[in-house]
């Protein structure tokens, strides 16, 4: 976002708008335009969108009818540094403000694509005294180039598309001839891209197409005849995308439109580093299981276990082996009715409803709008209604990362996306759900050649274009194609409600205000609103079917809904001639051509169309109101009324159908409520306020809808923006996203709320089972203590038992005990005989004299021969009778063996005569 800055009417602080080539606008209201300065240089002022539309407002006395801005105020002028070497043709700025893309052709070489991104945000403010020609602060910014090795090796390359990715501030995606989808991250690196994807629409593989050459057909053809060629059916290019809703699995979807005018759907892709919601991962995780090692991958594990340990978790750089986004579709069937009028799509814009039944519901669901356009001048408006869901294709990505090993972060990733139907069917090639679009009105709005003899600077400017065409018509085709020429002389903007942006969060009883306004800005000729009420009709029947059965309504739709109201805004003295389409009075103030259109945000005062001349005025105009919106519908259907009596009857009758059913005055009261409901503390004045004082004169009370009372409220809005509004609008944009998360996580709290009622009731009711267990766990702790006690008493009294040690030393002290008794017997008995032996020894020798006999010697060696013999004698007969034992022995095992051994072979000879019995 951009800070406010002074203004001044000095003429050296206003600026002339007519040499500007383009122009854009960011969420903030800022208006950026791109100039031509002197030296063929090229330069940015950025303008303060919001206030010179009220300050236009306020001069004019009219709040609700078209501005006109004449002499705008520069806020301040950016330099860009190097100075930019290419033709720039386009201007992308980021919504946020902080970075400025563009885009044009290269002045060497006309058929080279060049791009390069300023970066706003990193800007140095330069010296005093540097002007740059308009009186005002300078930034000096710096420029980076985006792929000039790709684009410049690959001449003939048509830039169809280029965008900022609404979910992430930091990327851009671009669409070229060649069927690829290129992702850049502003951040990070341009020098090549984050993620490319190649579409491949066909069911056979195509041949590479790097960029068409001077001979090549335009876009759209080349594949029929490559398909005329091989016998296979004919293949579209896509030549524009838009992108998916933040709700589910459509934060990460594209929307590709085909040639012919077929739409189809590619995710999911997640660019790294881009933020998604912890309530929205949550949904995703638990809605799809088959998805879980996908955002595992792409968020983590932790992100998947616990999603809501943060608000919001990045997408990680992550790569799928083996797996790509799949295209689903085509989403619109075409009818028999349908196919003759589209010939050739060129452009798809998508405005997002995202409804929710409760005030505190955190479930969102979406309703978006499509609007296709055609090189014809017809555009048809679809519904899409469904669930997104994620689809893959097997097909392997390439990825490279900075170390330049497989098993680092990847820094660049290219899928081949191939097709897979939509369907409801079961096979294996068919996606179970997908989001369904469905046609519900087609417009046609006048197509008018460029006026070369109108004005001799804009037949300068007609003649220059038709130059361009014959080389390479603004990047969009080497021959003189129908879809540069449509893109380049009408221009789509899409706007959901009144904010100016094309995504709109409603809730119970206001989806029926989020009306779409699709805005068709014609170069040559004029500007047109279109406004689409059966939009807001869808959205209340979605979110009041989504409801509650007690605030549901009527849950069929009407017989008939509203028809689309065309109005032409600016410069309809041509296209009114013959025409039954309504103009309003102030549309051909100014008949000058339109050199670009934008769309300003702003979520205070309401969004709209800001439109620059080739005189250099701007032009605002805003969506038509809920009063104006019926005065219109009458308007037309009293111009398109049939001449019969019987079918103006039939007409009349039906009319209660085209018109709402709440009358202006019921729609006003209930703006003034819900005002009063959701601002009603904002709208306490200050203490320090000091208003102006009415004019003297004036009634009482002083009515808005009076003169008196609107010059009075212009008065009291300039007072309180000089003092309190000062930085208002910023913090409304950033107080608008805030209030779009909390909505978003309010279910969660909701949710989160009832879970820990739920848990505390529980919790509750163990308590009381606990303190019951706990009042028994007492009882029985008090005679666990008392037992113990005896238990011990009884223990101190009891004798010791022995240990095994001393029990193996009693029984060996017993042992030892016994033998030592036996031994003392025996020592007894010993000791009695000896002494038996010596009494009667004793007896003997006291009653006899001892008697020696003599024996000769010889015969005692006699004697001691014979004993020794004798004793010879038993030690061989001792041996032999040792080995007769031994032999004995052996005899006997031999003897046991071989009656062991015929008795088993008496068994077998048994059972062989028992077999031979019974085969017998």
């Amino acid at each position: 976002m951009l800070e406010p800055t002074f203004r001044s009417r000095d003429p050296e602080h206003t600026i002339d708008l007519k040499d500007v080539i383009a122009l854009d606008a960011d969420a903030a209201g800022n208006v950026y335009a791109l100039q031509r300065q002197g030296d063929d240089e090229i330069g940015v002022v950025v303008l303060d969108g919001r206030m010179e539309v009220l300050e236009a407002q306020q001069r004019q006395g009219s709040i609700q009818g078209p501005a006109r801005i004449t002499s705008p105020a520069v806020a301040y002028a950016v330099r860009i540094q190097p100075t930019v070497d290419f033709d720039v043709r386009g201007m992308q700025v980021a919504p946020s403000g902080l970075y400025l893309l563009l885009h044009g052709l290269s002045c060497q070489d006309s058929s080279v694509i060049a791009m390069a991104v300023v970066d706003l945000h990193g800007g140095q403010p330069t010296a005093a005294g540097a002007r740059c020609g308009h009186g005002t602060r300078v930034k000096s910014c710096r420029l980076h180039q985006v792929d000039p090795v790709l684009f410049g090796s690959r001449p003939g390359l048509v830039l169809y598309q280029v965008a900022w990715h609404p979910h992430s501030e930091e990327h851009f995606v671009v669409l070229t001839s060649d069927n690829r989808l290129r992702l850049y991250h502003v951040t990070h690196t341009l020098a090549v891209a984050e993620q490319t994807l190649h579409i491949v629409l066909a069911t056979k593989a195509l041949p590479q197409r790097y960029g068409l050459g001077l001979t090549a057909a335009s876009p759209g053809t080349l594949g029929a005849a490559t398909g005329g060629t091989t016998g296979d059916a004919p293949t579209s290019d896509i030549v524009a995308f838009a992108f998916g809703p933040a709700v589910g699995w459509g934060l990460f979807s594209f929307l590709l439109l085909a040639t012919d005018g077929s739409v189809y759907s590619l995710g999911p892709v997640a660019p790294f580093g881009m933020r998604c919601p912890s309530s929205l991962l949550e949904r995703l995780v638990g809605e799809k299981a088959a998805a879980l090692e996908w955002l595992r991958i792409v968020f983590g594990a932790d992100a998947v276990g616990n999603p809501a340990a943060k608000n919001r978790w990045p997408v990680l750089p992550h790569v799928v082996e083996g797996a790509s986004p799949a295209v689903v579709g085509p989403l619109n069937q075409r009818t028999s009715h349908e196919t003759p009028l589209m010939t050739q799509a060129m452009s798809i814009n998508v405005a997002h409803i995202l409804t929710s039944a409760t005030a505190d519901s955190g479930a969102l669901s979406s309703l978006s709008t499509v609007i296709v356009g055609s090189v014809q001048g017809l555009l048809f408006a679809y519904a899409i209604v469904g669930p997104w869901e994620p689809a893959w294709c097997e097909s392997a990505p390439q990825y490279m990362s900075v170390t330049g090993t497989a098993s680092a972060t990847p820094s660049a990733v290219r899928y081949k996306c191939t097709m897979r139907p939509a369907g409801k069917g079961t096979g294996p090639g068919t996606i179970a759900a997908t989001p369904f679009m469905v046609l519900l009105d087609i417009v046609e709005v006048p197509c008018t050649l460029p006026r070369h003899g109108t004005d001799d600077k804009l037949g300068a400017i007609a003649l220059e274009d038709e130059e361009d065409e014959d080389v390479f018509m603004d990047g969009y085709g080497a021959s003189v194609s129908a879809v540069a020429a449509a893109r380049r002389s009408m221009s789509i903007q899409i706007q959901a409600g009144v904010t100016g942006s094309a995504v709109v969060v409603v809730g119970a009883g206001t989806a029926a205000r989020a009306a779409v306004t699709v805005w068709v800005c014609q170069t040559s000729s004029a500007c047109w609103r279109i406004t689409l009420p059966w939009s807001g009709i869808l959205a209340q029947w979605l979110t009041d079917a989504a409801g509650p059965p007690q605030v549901r309504g009527n849950d069929a739709l009407p017989a008939q809904l509203p028809a689309p109201v065309v109005t032409c805004v600016y410069d309809a003295t041509t296209a009114s001639k013959g025409s039954p389409t309504q103009v309003l009075p102030d549309a051909a103030a100014d008949s000058t051509a339109a050199v670009g259109s934008c769309l300003l945000q702003n979520p205070m005062l309401g969004g709209g169309l800001l439109v620059l001349s080739l005189a250099g005025v701007l032009h605002y105009f805003q969506p038509a109101g809920a009063a104006s919106l019926i005065m219109e519908q009458e308007q037309q259907m009293a111009t398109a009324s049939p001449r019969s009596p019987q079918q103006q009857a039939s007409m009349l009758g039906n009319t209660s159908s085209l018109t709402p059913g709440a009358s202006p005055e019921q729609r006003k009261a209930q703006v003034e409520a819900h005002i009063g409901l959701m601002y009603g503390n904002l709208m306490v004045p200050p203490p320090d306020r000091n208003l102006p004082a009415p004019c003297s004169g004036s009634p009482k009370p002083l009515p808005v809808a009076s003169s008196e009372g609107l010059v009075y409220l212009i008065d009291c809005i300039t007072a309180l923006r000089g003092k309190h509004m000062a930085f208002l609008h910023g913090a409304a944009v950033d107080l608008q996203s805030r209030a779009d998360a909390l909505h978003a996580e309010a279910g969660k709290h909701a949710a989160a709320v009832v879970d820990l009622v739920a848990m505390a009731a529980a919790l509750e009711a163990r308590q009381e089972i606990l303190e019951t267990r706990l009042s028994r766990i007492k009882l029985l702790h008090g005679n666990l203590v008392e037992r113990a006690g005896m238990l011990a008493s009884l223990h101190w009294t009891m004798p010791r038992a022995m240990s095994l040690a001393e029990i193996a030393a009693t029984e060996e002290l017993s042992g030892m005990e016994m033998r030592v008794k036996s031994l003392q017997r025996q020592w007894d008995i010993s000791s009695v005989r000896a002494r038996c032996l010596c009494e009667e020894r004793h007896s003997r020798c006291g009653l006899a004299s001892v008697r020696v006999t003599s024996i000769p010697e010889a015969q005692l060696e006699k004697v001691q021969d014979a004993v020794m013999g004798q004793s010879s004698g038993l030690a061989a007969v001792r041996s032999g009778l040792t080995n007769l034992e031994r032999l004995a022995a052996a005899a006997a095992a031999d003897r046991a063996a071989e009656r062991l051994q015929k008795g088993l072979s008496g068994v077998g000879r048994a059972d062989k005569q028992s077999d031979m019995s019974q085969l017998v």
